[in-house]
């Protein structure tokens, strides 16, 4: 029976002592050491292995964008939130070098309707996702409901994203994303004025 007692007092002294020096160790629970529970260093914050280069602005620092939800349901509380970037032709060709660099994928030459303005991307074919099953193509933008919304509303849909859109603002200088919304709305207008 004392042997029995000092094997269980052993037992709970050695797993105490096993806690306490994982609770110790700086990276990894002792004594599942698992490689993917380690420190991770990450370039941008304060233990990066070296300084970010000169003149780069880290994703976070740019100003907070109003989501598009925002911007519809209050938008007295966004008044001052309006596209800084005039529209003039560099502005523009500006826009349309971005757009046919990031958007043209999924959205097609200036977001036509026309068959032939399609991307591959948007015309289908073989899904990557499931064996056998067809893939009927990116919806793209409708050029219509980019006429309905505001240069705010198309510049927050970039930077955050929608539906099944992902966010290019982690692609783009806030800059960048203006020179685009001026040259989809350059789009726009060409459309309203055939």
């Amino acid at each position: 029976m004392l042997n029995r007692k000092l094997l269980l007092l052993l037992t709970v002294a050695l797993c105490c002592t096993a806690l306490i020096a994982g609770y110790n160790r700086p990276y990894a629970w002792w004594p599942w050491i698992d490689m993917s529970e380690q420190h991770i260093i990450k370039p941008f914050e304060d233990d990066g292995l070296r300084d970010p280069a000169e003149g780069s602005v880290s994703v976070g620092q740019w100003e907070p964008t109003p989501t598009k939800i925002e911007l519809m349901t209050a938008p007295d509380k966004y008044t001052d939130f309006k596209n800084p970037v005039a529209a003039t032709e560099a502005s523009i060709a500006t826009g349309k070098e971005l757009y046919e660099t990031y958007c043209w994928t999924c959205h097609g030459t200036e977001m036509s309707p026309d068959p032939a303005a399609k991307s591959p991307v948007q015309r289908g074919g073989k899904s990557f996702y499931r064996e056998g099953a067809e893939f009927t193509g990116m919806p793209g933008a409708d050029i219509n409901l980019i006429k309905l919304r505001s240069d705010e509303e198309n510049f927050a849909t970039m930077t955050h994203g929608s539906a099944i859109m992902k966010r290019v603002s982690y692609h783009l200088s806030p800059e960048e994303r203006w020179h685009v919304v001026n040259y989809i709305r350059s789009i726009a207008n060409k459309v309203d004025q055939q």
